[in-house]
Formats: structure tokens, C-alpha cells, sequence
């Protein structure tokens, strides 16, 4: 039976340069690259961070990780040496930091005008990156719009010299996006060529976050299982480079982190050191307190495992302020004393985990996960792609989506509707539904309220956790919702405005750029003559000129007419009140 797949093709992936011709290109590049040497490497007499790792391993460390994301290289540097130097002062540490650069970063210097700052690090020199490793001696990890950007080889290269030698993000070539930049051939040739660079260069790790790519909206685990395969084939056996897959943002469930870090673990046939383990934002609020206690569950779990199975992935500190803001240094302390503790504690646990039961789930996962990838590979080779290039598979992957793939060639038991029953949902999956299910009913009867009335619905970037609840309740209150998907584009939303005639629009965002974001899409609708209220919700906060972190822009953002009650029990109120005006 002939496959119906519908591509999202962004570009003639057979137009890509052989491979020989992009590893010739690799070798040549590998000849000029010298890793820098840290602070760290220094202090602690090694030549790469997966050295350091396979020491602390044998000598019983478990490593600590937080991720920064002040915006000035001035603010990076006064936080970062208050971080190390207060840990320090009480008894505690920490192993590595990970630097979150701006999304402009992600692509070359010529297009960054065409994106609006967001929150992220801007390095502006090759001295600004060659000074990451020299502030104090923690070791910095790179993986937001490196590898997998259409910057990605440039980045990687200044990433190298600099001494960084854990470097992502695999994941974010199949997510990340750039709206308005469309370097989709070149993100692919820079990526392949980045990933070949990385094999020929002693000690590297390629990162990939599976929270941030498609295992971020697959709901089987079975099917994340199935898509670390696939990477891994890709990056290590095509590509030569060895790589190592961070996750926890989406595993609320301590058992399940355990679990699938078992999962990863059995699929490292090299062995190779993991970067981090993240911490689990799904449960994250705005009761700080709440937050303590998620800290505490994720933290324990992961400590567990690594005095378990060490496998060098360092336990991440999330500090409980996360989802309000950009937590400040001494929040980002605050949260590592917490993990400290119970990385104290977690060697009384490990011993009495069943472990038995963790291999029968995790044997199960990977039984399951082989059974997509061999699928995918099959399904690939049908339709044409040459499975024998990776960026023929790269490209191919990313056009078929999430949803296809795991509908199509997903290892659960197909509904009578197309879609797969997941072998076991994500925490993803069943956190959103419990979240959905809490707040239809809490509005009660309702499916009459919104009868008739357009709403569009998107986010500004990768997180629509919000956006997916806000539109089950337009949906059961009746009204005709039009999901614009993620990375939607002031131009997208106005020309499905002009489309549909839809007079609300509700908006996720959470990188950083509300308020510019919102003064875009005005001026485009009033440019077009569309008559719409915008709803924003998510974090509501933008860096404004000579600020070095993100402050609240609500009440620039309601000057603009912008609803801004960031209240998702109080969308279908708004709403009627749009179409009553």
C-alpha cells in the first residue's frame, strides 16, 4: 500500500553535496582547530570535559549543572563568579554551566537584524567566546543555537577553540525555528558539516535534548525511545561523532526519569559521558513553594540513578523562580544547596529501587523504540530518500513531523481514527490532559458559550504547553479554533486574520520578545486594515535597551491594546467581550 505522507519540504534535499565532499570539508576544518583550555581543564588537569567525567565517574563524583541566560557578556560574568564563588563559601559546588545564547545567534550576523532580540547571550567577538572558559573553573556547555542552527558551524568552531567540548543541540534542527529567515539548505550543510567536525576532534560530545525536539511532542515513550535511536544512528554511526542525550523538562514522574535514563544509558554503546540531566519545569508554578518540592523529586530521582549506574550526566539545579522570570544568581545557589542535600541523601534510596522492575520497563521502551526507527528507516527508503546520505534523512524527517511519523510508523496499536495508542504516554501527555481535564471542569457547562465565534490560536516559539490547554477550552466552549502551530510570524497571524475574519487571537510566548513581538503584529494589522484583539499569556517579559535581564512589559503591552490578564479562566469572558464589542 502506497504511503500517504505529506511532506513540509523546505527545500530539494537531493540538491545537498555529497557526503564525501562535506567530511572532506570537515578534515580540512579539523586541522585548524585547537581546543582552548579552560579554567577547569586547568584546575583539574584534563583536555575535555568527558575526560574530567570518566574520572569523577570512577572516583563516585556526581557532577552539578546550571543553565544561565543573562543577556550582556558584563552580567554573565559579575553572576557566574558570585555562583561559583557563594557555592564555594558554603561547602557546595558546581561542575558546569550551561550559556543559553540568543536565538539571533543562530543564525549569520547578516541576517540577525531581520530577528528581534530576545533574552539570550549575544557574543559579539572571538574574545567575548574565548572568554566563556575564563572566568572561574566551572566548565561552560553550549547547546541553545549551535549545532542544528543555521549558525551552527561558525558557532561550533569559536565553541571549540574557545574549550567548550560539549555541544548541541541536536534536536533543535527538527524544532528550532527563525521566522523569517529561511536558511534551511545551509542550516543542513552547516549542521552535517558541525556533527563530522565534532568526530574528528578528540573528546567531544554532541548534545541533544530530547525535550526540545520531537520528544517533545511525541506521546509515546516508546516513540522517544524509537527517535534516540534514529539520531544516534545518525550523528555516531553516519556521521562519526559521539553524542550524549540530556532530558527531564517533560519527566515529572521521579520513577520515569529513572526509567528512561536507563533507556539512554543501554543505548550508549560507546559509553560515552552524559552532559546533564534537566530539571522537571512540567510541574513548576507560581507557588514557589510547590516549586521546593519539585526540586527536592526530580533532583533525588536523578541522584539516585547516578549512584546507580554513573553514567556522568550532572544533576541540574532549577531554581523556583524559573517559571515566573529569569532567576537571579543567588536563586540559582538557593536551588543547588536544595540538590546538594539530596545528593546526600540519595545513597541511602538507590539500594532499595527495584531494578528488576526499572530493566523489565526499560527492555520494554527499547523492544518497542526499535520497532519505529526500523520503520522510519523503511518508510524513508520507500519514498525515495537515500538513507545512505544523513542530510537526505535530516531534511526527510523534519518535512514528515512529529505527528506522522508516530501516527504512520509508532509501535502501539493503531485507533480506527489513524492516531497510535501510545505502549506507554509520555509524562507530557498525561500532565497536559490532567491540566485540560482540571480546567474544563472548573468552567462546567460550557458548550454553547463561544458557539460560532473564530479564534486563532499559536505560540511564538517551541513551548505551547498553555496554548494546547487554552484551546480545549475554546473548543468545548464551541467556538471554531485555527492553531497556527509554533514559531507563528506576525505576517501568519495576519493573513489567517484576513482569512478566516476571526477578531481574537491568543498568543503563547515565553523567549523573550512580547513586547516587540506585540508592537509587530499591531502595526501589521493596522498596515492590512484587520480589526483583532491580541491575547498574550506565557511570560510577559522582554529586555529593554540597557537592561541586562528581562523585566515585565504588561503594561507597555496593554498601552498597545493588548489583553494581557494572562488567566486562562478568564479566556472565554475575553473573548465574549471581543465579539460583544
Amino acid at each position: 500500500m502506497m504511503l500517504e505522507i505529506k511532506f513540509n519540504k523546505r527545500f530539494d534535499w537531493k540538491e545537498l553535496p555529497p557526503i564525501s565532499e562535506i567530511e572532506a570539508g570537515a578534515s580540512r576544518l579539523a586541522k585548524g582547530i585547537t581546543v582552548g583550555e579552560t579554567l577547569f581543564f586547568r584546575e583539574h588537569g584534563v583536555k575535555s570535559e568527558a575526560e574530567y567525567k570518566r574520572r569523577a565517574i570512577a572516583e563516585g563524583l556526581i557532577s552539578k549543572h546550571s543553565h544561565v541566560g543573562w543577556n550582556s557578556w558584563e552580567e554573565t560574568a559579575k553572576n557566574i563568579e558570585f555562583i561559583y564563588s557563594e557555592l564555594k563559601r558554603r561547602g557546595s559546588y558546581i561542575t558546569r554551566f550551561g550559556f543559553i545564547l540568543d536565538w539571533v545567534m543562530g543564525v549569520p550576523a547578516a541576517y540577525r537584524d531581520k530577528l528581534p532580540k530576545g533574552t539570550g547571550l549575544i557574543l559579539n567577538t572571538p574574545e567575548e567566546w574565548a572568554a566563556l572558559g575564563q572566568i572561574v573553573p566551572v566548565q561552560p556547555h553550549m547547546s541553545d543555537h549551535m549545532i542544528g542552527s543555521p549558525n551552527a558551524l561558525e558557532n561550533t568552531v569559536f565553541a571549540l577553540n574557545a574549550g567548550v567540548t560539549s555541544i548541541g543541540n541536536v534536536s533543535h534542527y527538527f524544532t528550532y525555528e527563525y521566522p523569517g529567515v529561511e536558511l534551511e539548505y545551509e542550516r543542513t550543510v552547516n549542521s552535517l558539516t558541525a556533527f563530522m567536525l565534532m568526530g574528528k576532534v578528540e573528546g567531544t560530545i554532541v548534545h541533544s535534548n530530547m525535550d526540545d525536539g520531537f520528544g517533545n511532542q511525541f506521546r509515546d515513550l516508546a516513540s522517544i525511545t524509537g527517535w534516540a535511536m534514529m539520531e544516534r544512528y545518525l550523528v555516531e554511526d553516519m556521521l562519526g561523532a559521539r553524542m550524549a542525550f540530556a532530558y527531564g523538562n517533560l519527566f515529572s514522574d521521579p520513577m520515569g526519569r529513572i526509567i528512561i535514563h536507563s533507556v539512554m544509558e543501554k543505548l550508549n554503546k560507546h559509553h560515552t559521558p552524559g552532559t546533564m540531566i534537566f530539571g522537571n519545569t512540567v510541574d513548576y508554578g507560581l507557588d514557589y513553594q510547590r516549586n521546593y518540592g519539585a526540586l527536592a523529586s526530580f533532583s533525588l530521582a536523578d541522584a539516585i540513578f547516578q549512584r546507580h549506574t554513573p553514567t556522568g550526566h550532572a544533576v541540574a539545579s532549577v531554581p523556583v523562580t524559573e517559571a515566573v522570570r529569569i532567576p537571579t544568581a543567588q536563586e540559582i545557589v538557593d536551588g543547588h544547596l536544595t540538590v546538594d542535600m539530596m545528593i546526600e541523601k540519595s545513597k541511602f534510596m538507590a539500594p532499595f529501587i527495584n531494578w528488576e522492575r526499572v530493566n523489565a520497563e526499560r527492555d520494554l521502551y527499547i523492544f518497542c523504540g526499535k520497532i519505529f526507527f526500523e520503520r522510519m528507516m523503511n518508510a524513508l527508503d520507500d519514498l525515495g530518500v537515500d538513507i545512505n546520505h544523513p542530510g537526505e534523512i535530516f531534511a526527510a524527517l523534519k518535512a514528515i513531523g512529529p505527528r506522522q511519523l508516530e501516527d504512520n510508523f509508532g509501535a502501539g496499536e493503531k485507533t480506527t481514527s489513524g492516531e497510535r495508542l501510545p505502549v506507554r504516554p509520555t509524562d507530557m501527555i498525561k500532565n497536559l490532559n490532567s491540566k485540560k481535564d482540571q480546567a474544563l471542569a472548573r468552567f462546567g457547562e460550557i458548550e454553547a458559550e463561544l458557539s460560532g465565534e473564530k479564534v486563532l490560536v499559536g505560540s511564538t516559539d517551541i513551548h505551547d504547553y498553555g496554548k494546547e490547554i487554552v484551546k480545549a477550552i475554546l473548543t468545548k466552549a464551541g467556538a471554531t479554533v485555527f492553531d497556527l502551530g509554533n514559531y507563528v510570524t506576525p505576517e501568519e497571524v495576519v493573513d489567517t486574520l484576513i482569512e478566516t475574519e476571526a477578531k481574537a487571537v491568543a498568543l503563547s510566548t515565553y523567549n523573550g520578545i512580547a513586547l516587540s513581538y506585540a508592537k509587530e503584529l499591531t502595526e501589521k494589522m493596522r498596515e492590512s486594515g484587520t480589526e483583532a484583539t491580541l491575547i498574550l499569556g506565557g511570560q510577559l517579559n522582554e529586555n529593554m535597551e540597557g537592561g541586562s535581564l528581562a523585566v515585565d512589559v504588561t503594561e507597555e503591552l496593554r498601552a498597545l491594546g493588548v489583553n494581557c490578564d494572562n488567566d486562562m479562566d478568564k479566556i472565554i469572558s475575553v473573548v465574549k467581550s471581543i465579539y460583544a464589542a
